[in-house]
């Protein structure tokens, strides 16, 4: 393998991809990316190899494979997790990643949105463990605001509001998204016309409040 520059976001995409990361990429580069993995089998050196390969990040890709790339490697490197996804959501966005709309399970989805999203938890995950509560629920409340139909950011909101400001809270919290048309499961057809049911909205969302200690009530109690 020939010794690659320091800063090569091309092949850092790659390499990512090939780590298993869904990730827009120069598919000709992987065969390079694929013999650094060979000579390199250990994870761990390859997600910082992705890392460096992006340099002192500047660019919305820079910055989205760096901060990705620190929170594959866990709680170890949350700072850097949490430094670059900041970053990253101050810009604009990279272009390249999925930004159409379209039906999955019975939901309309936007990706722009899943995709800001998703830097959004990781961004609140590396909070947490950092001891930054209060931002950690801020941005999962931003990331359950963006993608509505998923559950599971505010379950999460929920256990820190639990941790912040005790378990009626975040019961209330929890039972109050009951509210949200998603806990209503959504029937449709697929591509052969078989009807299906979505419900996991519900069914996520129903477990959270039973775990808490609390009691599934009827969703027309609520104003």
């Amino acid at each position: 393998m020939q010794k690659e520059n320091k800063n090569d976001v091309g092949l850092a995409a790659a390499l990512f991809a090939r780590l298993g990361a869904q990730v827009p990429h120069d598919f000709s580069r992987e065969s390079e990316a694929d013999e650094f993995i060979r000579h390199n089998p250990d994870r761990k050196k390859s997600l910082l190899k992705v890392a460096e390969l992006c340099g002192d990040p500047v660019t919305p890709e820079q910055l989205y494979l760096t901060a990705l790339a620190y929170s594959w490697l866990g709680k170890e490197y949350s700072a850097q997790a949490a430094h670059y996804a900041n970053d990253y959501l101050h810009t604009s966005g990279w272009d390249a990643l999925p930004s159409d709309v379209k039906e999955e399970d019975g939901i309309v989805v936007n990706h722009a949105m899943r995709q800001r999203a998703s830097v959004l938890v990781n961004l609140a995950n590396a909070q947490e463990t950092l001891g930054c509560e209060e931002k950690s629920l801020f941005n999962f409340m931003e990331a359950y605001r963006l993608e509505p139909y998923n559950a599971m950011n505010a379950i999460r909101a929920a256990d820190l509001l639990c941790k912040l400001h005790g378990k009626e809270e975040a019961l209330d919290f929890l039972r109050r998204q009951k509210l949200n048309p998603y806990y209503e499961p959504a029937v449709y057809r697929d591509r052969f016309g078989e009807t299906h049911r979505n419900d996991f909205f519900k069914q996520l969302l129903d477990a959270a409040i039973l775990k808490m200690g609390g009691k599934i009530k009827p969703r027309s109690v609520f104003p």
